[in-house]
């Protein structure tokens, strides 16, 4: 049975958000964050069909589609490796900062993060179909995992929260929704040779944005005008959570889900690494991953002041990925055109 590819879709748009991508939602719009993840859609939507008209032209793997030596195709390549090397770095250092932050406060980022790099190697050494087949039970429990928060955190809802709306500037407003467009679609150039159909691709993107607008709303709705304060604001909200009064600590099985995002994008991503630069050498990736492992360990995970820095920044360094890499296929994807 053929496994579908969009089902990486779901997690790569997630995979941006926990702790830092949550907390500059509100940092900008506070309890209206909500109303700009609606808007943000509909700009992800505009991103998502550009980014499916382009792959419409790629019917190879994007080594094979920038194998020929010109200027326009070295300059692809080099934005691409970058981007996805700034993805990994992304996805390590949100890793790092949460394990450091909740559940291994004593250990290095180095050693807690080192399974989910050999995971991720071990996945991409198979094949993208490979990958596909991983996540299509893995979003089943991810929504699943959605579902239970929703509900069991209904007795700390209080509805008043919510209001009153458009409480702050609308310049904020859509600055907050081009920050989600952007956090919720840039992962999606890593699949852009894979043929992925815009159908497809709205789909799992809705789905994806729909499960952050809940658990956005919930967190609105449970801590109002403190959404704020924290610095992961889902996880604080999870450990409000007392099931029969009895069973605590639930909140650490449900944020499973965060890490199936971060797992699962961090394989695809490794995957694209070593297609782009053309090996089969597993030690590759593999080694790129621990060097940038080691720098979020030293500098980032550790460090306050840095991670602020970086969480501050990367939403206006992937913008510009984002429009650098689409402008350059659009570029080529014109030529090819032109040449045939």
């Amino acid at each position: 049975m053929k496994v579908k590819k969009s089902y990486l879709l779901y997690f790569l748009s997630r995979s941006l958000f926990l702790g830092g991508g949550i907390s500059t939602l509100f940092l900008y719009s506070s309890k209206d964050a909500y109303i700009s993840i609606i808007l943000g859609t509909l700009l992800g939507i505009i991103i998502v069909y550009i980014i499916s008209y382009i792959s419409n032209d790629i019917n190879t793997n994007i080594h094979e589609y920038l194998k020929k030596n010109n200027f326009l195709n070295i300059l692809i390549k080099i934005s691409f490796i970058l981007y996805i090397l700034f993805l990994i770095f992304l996805l390590l250092t949100i890793l790092a900062t949460f394990l450091y932050s909740y559940f291994l406060v004593f250990t290095p980022s180095f050693i807690s993060c080192l399974p989910f790099i050999f995971l991720a190697t071990y996945l991409n050494s198979k094949s993208i179909n490979k990958i596909s087949s991983i996540a299509q039970v893995l979003i089943v429990i991810s929504l699943i995992l959605v579902f239970l928060k929703t509900v069991l955190l209904a007795n700390n809802y209080d509805f008043n929260n919510l209001l009153p709306i458009f409480s702050i500037k609308s310049t904020n407003i859509f600055k907050t929704a081009l920050i989600f467009s952007i956090l919720s679609t840039v992962p999606y150039i890593t699949l852009i040779d894979e043929k992925i159909t815009f159908k497809e691709s709205l789909k799992y993107y809705l789905i994806s944005t729909f499960t952050i607008f809940i658990v956005v709303i919930v967190i609105t709705i449970v801590l109002g005008q403190m959404v704020n304060i924290y610095s992961y604001p889902e996880y604080s909200v999870l450990r409000k959570i007392s099931l029969f009064n009895f069973i605590e600590n639930i909140e650490n099985f449900i944020s499973a889900s965060w890490f199936f995002d971060i797992f699962i994008s961090l394989s695809v991503c490794t995957f694209k690494l070593k297609q782009v630069i053309n090996t089969k050498c597993q030690l590759i990736p593999f080694i790129i991953s621990l060097i940038i492992l080691y720098i979020v360990n030293e500098y980032i995970a550790n460090n306050f002041y840095n991670s602020m820095i970086i969480y501050k920044s990367f939403p206006l360094i992937l913008a510009i990925f984002l429009v650098l890499l689409l402008i350059l296929f659009l570029i080529k994807k014109i030529y090819k055109n032109i040449d045939s």
